[in-house]
């Protein structure tokens, strides 16, 4: 992951918005490097090919040697399948799973999985960056921690889309304090640049309650 040091600049210090067009490409790029690998099918797959790829060639080299490894036995199964007709219950079911099967390996290199970093809007296709669940949390409960009244945070939960940030205050009247600490938050994620944007949502506890 390309990561950049130094102050992240405030949504007050940007002077005009990035071109509609660099700003998508900003993001098809991000999509690209954080999109996950498929190991376990790509796992799958890469040693079935091996091990078929092994018996084909010692089948082969044996033959031509002069002398058949019979890992495989040929006769007995060819002369199976001369009996087994195409309607059989043993050939529909084989064909069903082989269908299933492949279905399962294209689905898994088209679709994207799910990846524990999120993005963080860069406007530069050359540039990105991410953040991980556990540091978008952690940004969240400093920007809350800073707001005035706001004794602790006691817990911050990141969902897809949400995050909640619970504060522990000793004041009663919560209404005005759930803003600032929305507020809060909201402005830390604009900085960082979070994409897609995070709704956030704030609950509070009594502080000694």
């Amino acid at each position: 992951m390309t990561t950049a040091a130094g102050r992240l600049p405030k949504a007050s210090d940007r002077t005009e918005a990035p071109p509609k067009s660099a700003d998508r490409a900003a993001r098809r790029a991000a999509r690209r490097v954080f999109r996950p690998r498929r190991v376990w099918p790509a796992l799958v797959a890469a040693t079935t090919l091996t091990v078929a790829g092994t018996i084909v060639a010692i089948e082969t080299i044996s033959a031509l040697a002069g002398s058949p490894a019979g890992v495989i036995p040929y006769e007995r199964l060819a002369d199976r399948l001369a009996r087994t007709g195409w309607r059989s219950t043993a050939v529909i079911a084989a064909g069903a799973v082989a269908l299933l099967l492949g279905l399962a390996a294209l689905l898994a290199g088209l679709l994207p999985g799910h990846t524990k970093l999120i993005r963080l809007r860069t406007d530069d296709p050359d540039l990105v960056m991410g953040v991980t669940g556990r540091g978008l949390r952690t940004a969240a409960a400093t920007a809350a921690r800073d707001v005035d009244l706001v004794s602790d945070v006691h817990r911050v939960k990141a969902r897809r889309n949400r995050v909640i940030v619970t504060v522990v205050t000793p004041v009663r009247d919560t209404g005005e304090l759930k803003e600032k600490v929305r507020d809060a938050v909201r402005a830390r994620f604009d900085e960082l640049g979070v994409d897609p944007p995070r709704t956030v949502g704030v609950r509070v506890r009594r502080k000694g309650a």
